[in-house]
């Protein structure tokens, strides 16, 4: 049976459980939204290997890609939307089944494998995380608040990966490895960091009131 699924092609990476907000203001994803409100179906995010978000023709997609859960809608008196979803599934394109107005893809559903390695290089990214915290703190001066991290290794994977503030493509790389190459590139891009700053001192700093996020 086929999966069949609409596709928003964007400039941005979403990964399971992360909160994605849009304004929709072109007809032919207002209408895509509208269908997947009726039927009570999620749509696809995919980030943009060729052309443009709006305007012109629908653009070229990478190939991996997170359905969007829709939570809420506000439609404008003008037919603009204001949308929040939440990441979902990872998904393969099997094959593009039509391309206007928007595209719609048969995709294949992707599952992690849950295996001894990986829940060990969960551990070893926590710890890292902690020390990179503390370090920062150190370089900055003020103590920065750590966020509470899952303790299952593939939520743990796809939260650290949609923090990270690196470049589109990175996070692509991230959302399409496997649980355990997600967690080593991650355990990997901490370990550099915390190379780069001074070394943590003994003993408390005052607590910042803001959220920290990883650079």
């Amino acid at each position: 049976m086929d999966n069949l699924l609409a596709l928003f092609p964007l400039h941005l990476v979403l990964f399971p459980g992360a909160t994605l907000p849009l304004h929709i203001f072109e007809e032919r994803y207002r209408d895509m939204i509208d269908r997947c409100i009726r039927l009570e179906q999620p749509f696809g995010v995919v980030l943009i290997r060729e052309g443009a978000a709006e305007g012109g023709p629908t653009a070229e997609p990478y190939a991996i890609g997170t359905t969007a859960v829709i939570q809420n809608v506000v439609k404008l008196t003008d037919g603009r939307m204001l949308l929040a979803a939440v990441g979902d599934r990872r998904f393969r394109i099997e094959q593009i089944v039509q391309r206007e107005p928007y595209l719609v893809a048969n995709v294949a559903y992707l599952t992690d494998e849950m295996t001894a390695e990986a829940v060990a290089m969960a551990d070893q990214v926590c710890a890292l995380y902690s020390k990179h915290r503390d370090a920062l703190a150190h370089a900055t001066g003020v103590a920065q608040q750590m966020d509470d991290l899952p303790d299952d290794p593939l939520a743990l994977s796809y939260q650290l990966s949609s923090q990270f503030r690196v470049i589109d493509y990175s996070k692509q790389q991230l959302l399409e490895a496997d649980l355990e190459d997600r967690l080593a590139a991650i355990a990997d891009a901490l370990d550099r960091e915390l190379h780069l700053l001074p070394q943590a001192p003994h003993g408390p700093l005052p607590t910042s009131t803001g959220p920290w996020t990883l650079n």
